[in-house]
C-alpha cells in the first residue's frame, strides 16, 4: 500500500512528519502481523515437502507455544492502581481517571499487544462530554495502526500520529497527529483525500502519547516481541512434526495385512468382477480355500507404526521452548504422573516471576507518565508530589492466600507493618473497594472504643458526654 499521504490542511512539516510515521508504520506491517498470526495460530507453516503427500499439506495443524509465551507473562502484570510515597493518590483525583477510563481493564489490553508486538501506545486527550466521554480519555492503540518519533534525550516521543487504513478502498480514511502543542484530526470526506477536521491546541509543549515498551535497549527503542525467532521456528518444527504424525496413522495405524500364495479368485466376487480395496481389507480374503497342492495361503500382518519417537520429539521441542519463553515445561502440556513440591514450583517459576517483575518496572514508569498526562490536560500542571508517583502491581509470584497472609502477619507482628494500615491491606490483596470499607470500619471502632472510655471514666461530665456525641457524629458525618 502506498505510504504517501495526501492531505488537507497540513502545513508542509506537518504532513512531512505523518507521512514519515506512516512509512514507519507499514515497514512494521509485516513484521507485527506475522507476530499476531503466530499468537492466534493462524499461520501458514511452510512444508518441506518431502514426507508430507501433497493432499494433506493443508491440514490445519496448530500448536499454540506463540500465544502461551504471551499469555502466560501477560497474566502476571495486574496493574492495581497507583500510591504516593508521603500522601493519598485519591488527593490527586486519579481515582476518577482510573475508573472512568476502566484501566484495570484497559490496562491489560495495553499489555498484551505490547508483548506480542514489542510497542504499544496509550493516548491522553480531553474528553468531549457531548459525546459522554470523561473528562480525560485515556485509548491504547496497537503499533499495527500508531507509531511516533522517539527523542533519545528527552526519553520521550517528540511527535506520533495513528492512521485508519480501509483495505476495501485501498486508502487512508482517517488518521491523528500528534504534536508537542495540538493534536489535529483528519478525516476523508466521501472518496477525497484527507482534510482536517478539527484542531486541539493544548500548549502543554510534548504530545500526549505514551510508548509502553517491552524490552527495550538502546538502539532498539521500540522493544523486542516476546514471539521470538526461536519461537517462530520451534513452534513450525512442532507443527511439522505432529503433521508427520497424522500422515504416519493414516497410513499406518491400521495394521497392514499381506497374503502369500493367495488364488486370484480370493480378489474376485462370484460375478467374476474385482472386489474394492475396502472388501479385501474388512476381511472377506479370509475365508480362503486351498491350492491345488492343498496348501493354505499365508496370512501375515505388519506391525503398526507407534506414534511415540514423534511425541518424544515435540516434548524435546517444548523444553527448548520452555527455556527461551522462560515458562516451566509443564505449562506446554507435559505433565508427570508425580505432582510438583511447593519448593519445585517456585523454582520452575522463579524466571519467569523476574521476567514480570521487569517488565512491572517498565510499563509501571510509563503508566505512571500517563497518569501525569492526565493532569496536564485536566489540570493544566503537574503538582511536585504527582513526581514520585508509582505504580501498584499484584505480586507477580504465585502464592496462596494461607502463605500470603501468613507472611504479612509476621510482619505486622515484628512491627514492621502497622496492623490497620492501607499498605497491610494491599499486601494482603485486597482491592480498593474493600480497603476503603476497612478504613471506614476502623475508623467506627475507634470512635466507638473512645465513646466508650469517656462515658466510663468517673470525672465525665455531662459536658464532656455532649462533645464526644458530637465527634461521633462528625465522623460519621466524614464517613
Amino acid at each position: 500500500m502506498s505510504t504517501n499521504i495526501m492531505a488537507m490542511g497540513l502545513t508542509g512539516p506537518e504532513l512531512a512528519t505523518l507521512n514519515q510515521i506512516t512509512e514507519q508504520i507499514e515497514s512494521r506491517r509485516a513484521y507485527n502481523e506475522r507476530r499476531e498470526a503466530y499468537y492466534e495460530g493462524s499461520a501458514r507453516i511452510r512444508q518441506l515437502g518431502i514426507a508430507v503427500p501433497p493432499q494433506m499439506r493443508d491440514l490445519d495443524t496448530v500448536v499454540g507455544w506463540p500465544g502461551m509465551a504471551v499469555d502466560v507473562l501477560e497474566e502476571r502484570l495486574d496493574l492495581e492502581g497507583f500510591s504516593l510515597p508521603d500522601g493519598d493518590v485519591l488527593d490527586l483525583g486519579l481515582d476518577e481517571v482510573w475508573e472512568d477510563n476502566r484501566l484495570e481493564d484497559e490496562s491489560g489490553q495495553a499489555h498484551l499487544p505490547t508483548l506480542m508486538h514489542g510497542v504499544s501506545f496509550v493516548t491522553v486527550s480531553a474528553g468531549v462530554e457531548a459525546d459522554g466521554e470523561p473528562p480525560v480519555l485515556v485509548t491504547v492503540e496497537p503499533p499495527t495502526r500508531m507509531s511516533g518519533v522517539w527523542d533519545a534525550r528527552a526519553r520521550r516521543l517528540s511527535a506520533a500520529a495513528s492512521v485508519t487504513w480501509n483495505g476495501q478502498e485501498g486508502r487512508y480514511t482517517a488518521a491523528t497527529l500528534y504534536l508537542p502543542d495540538q493534536t489535529v484530526f483528519l478525516e476523508a470526506d466521501g472518496t477525497g483525500p484527507l482534510r482536517v477536521v478539527h484542531r486541539a491546541q493544548h500548549g502543554l509543549g510534548r504530545p500526549l502519547v505514551v510508548p509502553l515498551v517491552n524490552r527495550p535497549r538502546v538502539g532498539r527503542p521500540w522493544g523486542r516481541s516476546e514471539i521470538s525467532r526461536a519461537i517462530i521456528s520451534y513452534t513450525d518444527s512442532a507443527v511439522r512434526t505432529l503433521l508427520g504424525m497424522e500422515v504416519a496413522r493414516e497410513f499406518y495405524s491400521s495394521p497392514q495385512r499381506y497374503l502369500l500364495g493367495a488364488d486370484e479368485d480370493a480378489f474376485q466376487n462370484a460375478d467374476g468382477t474385482a472386489k474394492t480395496g475396502w472388501e479385501v481389507y474388512l476381511g472377506r480374503v479370509l475365508a480362503l480355500t486351498r491350492d491345488e497342492d492343498g496348501e493354505l495361503p499365508q496370512v501375515g500382518q505388519f506391525s503398526a507404526a507407534s506414534p511415540a519417537p514423534y511425541l518424544d520429539q515435540v516434548r524435546g521441542i517444548a523444553n527448548l521452548v520452555a527455556g527461551e519463553a522462560a515458562i516451566p515445561a509443564s505449562y506446554l502440556g507435559f505433565v508427570t504422573d508425580n505432582p510438583s513440591s511447593a519448593d519445585a514450583i517456585r523454582v520452575s517459576e522463579a524466571r519467569l516471576v523476574k521476567r514480570a517483575e521487569r517488565r512491572q518496572r517498565i510499563f509501571g514508569a510509563a503508566w505512571c507518565e500517563v497518569m501525569r498526562l492526565a493532569l496536564l490536560v485536566r489540570d493544566g500542571s503537574v503538582p511536585p508530589e504527582a513526581r514520585s508517583l508509582v505504580a501498584r502491581w499484584r505480586d507477580a509470584a504465585t502464592p496462596t492466600r494461607a502463605a500470603q497472609a501468613d507472611a504479612v502477619m509476621k510482619l505486622v507482628s515484628a512491627g514492621v507493618l502497622p496492623p490497620n494500615s492501607e499498605v497491610t491491606y494491599e499486601l494482603l490483596g485486597y482491592d480498593r473497594t474493600t480497603i476503603t470499607r476497612l478504613a471506614a470500619e476502623t475508623r467506627r471502632a475507634r470512635t466507638e472504643q473512645m465513646m466508650q472510655s469517656l462515658f466510663s471514666a468517673p470525672e465525665a461530665s455531662p459536658e464532656v458526654a455532649g462533645l464526644t456525641q458530637a465527634g461521633a457524629a462528625d465522623v460519621d458525618d466524614a464517613e
